[in-house]
């Protein structure tokens, strides 16, 4: 299990386990499930890339996909075992029944196929405010803690959060081996934006391991100040 300090850091270990993993076979055909405006992993150029989103401006902004499909995930109906990659990117927090959608994934994949999930990860400080708090102060806080003054404007976010148990790190590998499917990478690691805003703070260094050593006290060891996100690269069985 690793905890990197920076999105890059684990992005850059993510895309080096998905390109040992898949081999030749590389994303020979992908799906990203809530494309968004951009692909996160870096594909060969002969990937066939299809995109399923709700917001057609995302769609549009999407220069890496092959094909759009402007439909919700719980409505699109591929044949089975279509894909070699599936991607799914802090799409589960926002729908109600996240472990039907990964069910979905698992049954469009082909044998030995990837799927990839980033979700925030619920046992921090972070996951706990954005649950309890109303939409419009997320997007308050984007606008003006964030610096993001397109937020919650057409096709940028936030979107609306449900944050469900059942995209927990041991939920998720509990229903991966359900379905026929083993957990090949995951990782930790702190969002951008909590980091600048403890920056702003001045909540670095020793400041910063004492507010780790006190959440985690507080919290009787359930809360990780540190890891907000969770990347995991789950494999079907050959």
């Amino acid at each position: 299990m690793l905890t990197f300090d920076r999105p890059a850091e684990a992005c850059t270990a993510l895309q080096s386990a998905v390109d040992e993993l898949l081999g030749d076979h590389l994303g020979s055909r992908a799906l990203e499930a809530g494309a968004g405006k951009r692909t996160r992993l870096s594909l060969p150029p002969d990937t066939y890339v299809i995109g399923v989103d709700t917001d057609p401006n995302a769609l549009a902004w999407n220069k890496r996909l092959d094909e759009r499909v402007l439909c919700d995930l719980m409505e699109y109906t591929p044949p089975p075992r279509s894909f070699d990659l599936i991607t799914c990117w802090y799409v589960l927090e926002h729908v109600d029944r996240p472990d039907l959608l990964v069910e979905r994934f698992a049954g469009w994949l082909r044998p030995g196929g990837l799927m990839v999930l980033a979700v925030p990860h619920l046992a921090s400080p972070k996951s706990l405010v954005t649950k309890w708090t109303p939409h419009s102060f997320h997007i308050w806080f984007r606008r003006r803690i964030a610096g993001s003054q397109n937020a919650g404007k057409p096709g940028f976010g936030p979107y609306p959060t449900t944050l469900r148990r059942s995209i927990a790190p041991r939920h998720l590998a509990r229903r991966a081996t359900d379905l026929g499917l083993s957990v090949a990478f995951e990782g930790y690691f702190e969002d951008n934006k909590q980091r600048k805003l403890r920056e702003k703070l001045k909540m670095t260094g020793m400041s910063w391991r004492a507010a780790q050593g006190l959440t985690r006290a507080a919290s009787l060891g359930q809360l990780d100040a540190r890891r907000t996100e969770y990347l995991v690269v789950l494999q079907k069985e050959i």
